[in-house]
């Protein structure tokens, strides 16, 4: 009869060893996030504005963006992300975000950091005034100057 006990102690201490490591599996990034605070030393948009508007793509890659936070440790920490708050974060401001892991068994990416979310933007201590917003990628045709053509040559 004692070993009825210690089967059934065996298959739920395996039971529960097995949904902790899906567990585990499926929310790693979540698990072993790193939330930092810190300085926005830049933040780049990923897809130029020249090839939204040439090709077709989706609309994860028009709101993608590469970020880098110098930490209140000073260290550095960047990022790629999707979210679409990181489009009005400019250099100069300080802010807190969530950076998410790529787990151990992704090799090519193991150690680095993506989708970092942002949580909290806000002036720097010691700021007064908000940092110049990012300029555009290319700069765009001023429509009250009249464009000059290059000249061409005559018929002949």
């Amino acid at each position: 009869m004692a070993w009825i006990g210690r089967g059934i102690r065996l298959i739920v201490i395996f039971g529960v060893l097995f949904f902790a490591g899906i567990f585990v599996y499926k929310y790693y990034p979540w698990i072993f996030s790193k939330r930092v605070s810190g300085k926005i030393v830049d933040v780049q948009r990923v897809t130029q504005a020249s090839a939204i508007i040439n090709s077709q793509v989706t609309d994860a890659q028009i709101h993608s963006y590469s970020v880098l936070i110098l930490g209140d440790d000073g260290k550095l920490y960047a990022a790629s992300s999707e979210d679409r708050q990181w489009q009005v974060a400019a250099k100069g401001y300080c802010c807190e975000a969530v950076f998410y892991r790529y787990p151990f068994w992704n090799l090519e990416k193991s150690g680095t950091f993506y989708n970092a979310r942002l949580k909290e933007l806000r002036l720097c201590p010691g700021e007064t005034k908000a940092p110049e917003p990012n300029a555009p990628t290319m700069p765009l045709p001023d429509p009250l100057k009249p464009q000059v053509d290059a000249p061409s040559e005559p018929n002949k």
